[in-house]
């Protein structure tokens, strides 16, 4: 998202982000990026933050009251303003229920979000995805596959509306210059993998522990999220040598990327990975596990 706002920043565009908080601390009119992106930040801490919202609410179900307050700040916000154009990243909750009906919409819809949509009840599906067929200009995903998952768990006449809108756009993503810190982490580490994601099951992180637990050698885990110490136990029982270093800023993450020998990639439904594209981008070969 970030990169999408900064590339229409340059663009000459006026561009201003709506985003909870992810740290404690009354809700604020953030600073400027240095690229020209106007950060609001309104709340919601302790709903938002690695490894995600979802997650984070499953653990802790009160977080929703959190998120509920970051919603309607961001709808009466967004209310108060004349936009051009909204952009919402996420169908719920920034398109539906956040987005209001003052401005053209569009739709961005990525592999968690449309998880989401597909395993929730039919009536509550159907009444979201209608909703939004209804009210944006253009509802786009960052994949053909994530967009066939969504119209297949559709009524046909719906499902039809949903495809008509559609455009498939692989999301954004800015690549900063880690090759010091990868050469660093490569004459320290030596020759290993690495599994970039958020420790969630849909990642299916224990795919790529068996896999260096069958074949030997060291492997990276970047991420971190409620798997983590069962994906701990299993690496210990696997007998693989698997060394977990948590949530990291991007530029470290891309780093171990740019050193690994390998991604060792097995999530599921996800469609464009970002992290599948930076791998190319940085030359480092996949190892797609199913």
């Amino acid at each position: 998202m970030r990169a999408e706002a900064v590339e229409l920043a340059r663009g000459g565009a006026c561009v201003v982000v709506y985003t909870p908080s992810v740290a404690s601390g009354a809700t604020a009119r953030a600073d400027f990026f240095d690229d020209g992106v106007e950060v609001v930040r309104l709340g919601g801490a302790g709903a938002f933050g690695p490894p995600g919202a979802l997650a984070r609410i499953a653990a802790f179900p009160p977080r929703i009251g959190p998120a509920m307050a970051w919603a309607a700040r961001a709808h009466d916000a967004l209310r108060r303003e004349s936009f051009h154009r909204v952009i919402a990243h996420w169908a719920v909750p920034s398109a539906w229920p956040v987005a209001p009906a003052s401005a053209p919409l569009e739709v961005v819809s990525h592999g968690s979000d449309v998880r989401l949509l597909v395993k929730l009840p039919s009536p509550l599906r159907h009444a979201i995805a209608s909703r939004i067929a209804a009210r944006a200009r253009v509802w786009r995903f960052v994949s053909t596959p994530l967009l066939d998952a969504l119209t297949s768990s559709l009524r046909p006449e719906l499902a039809r509306r949903v495809a008509h809108m559609a455009e498939v756009r692989p999301a954004s993503f800015d690549l900063p210059d880690v090759r010091a810190r990868a050469t660093a982490l490569k004459r320290e580490l030596g020759s290993f993998r690495v599994s970039v994601g958020r420790l969630v099951p849909s990642k299916r992180v224990d795919r790529a522990i068996d896999r260096v637990a069958a074949d030997g050698g060291l492997l990276v885990v970047v991420g971190d999220g409620p798997e983590r110490r069962s994906l701990e136990r299993h690496a210990k029982r696997r007998g693989a040598d698997a060394r977990f270093v948590g949530a990291l800023p991007r530029d470290e993450a891309l780093a171990y990327l740019a050193a690994a020998d390998a991604l060792v990639f097995a999530s599921e439904l996800e469609g464009c990975s970002t992290v599948l594209r930076e791998a190319s981008a940085l030359d480092t070969p996949v190892e797609l596990l199913t």
